[in-house]
């Protein structure tokens, strides 16, 4: 049985999933003439997003059950950074987007 700090750290991953959705649907409900080019930007990294949010679901069950390894370590470093890095770069693209407007 996980201890309530294991669940919180779960509940934490999810929440990638959770902002995965609130991405698409600001998108989805967007009526403004980018929406389209911005659902391209933004389906990019909804689908890190869940790539990565998998990976750190799997590294964390592997930790509950078998403790810490470099394995473990080194998986969610990577997954943490590949998150950090497409948000930024579709924060990036977002506002090239909108100053091509211009």
């Amino acid at each position: 049985m996980a201890t309530s700090k294991q669940e919180q750290l779960y509940n934490e991953i999810v929440e990638y999933y959770n902002y995965a959705d609130r991405l698409l649907s600001a998108i989805e409900d967007n009526t403004h003439e980018l929406a389209s080019q911005q659902f391209s930007i933004v389906e990019d990294v909804v689908n890190k997003l869940e790539d990565c949010a998998d990976v750190l679901t799997t590294q964390y069950i592997d930790f509950v059950k078998n403790g810490e390894s470099e394995k473990n370590s080194e998986a969610i470093r990577r997954a943490l950074n590949d998150i950090m890095t497409k948000i930024e770069e579709c924060r990036a693209k977002t506002m090239m987007l909108y100053k091509a407007e211009e």
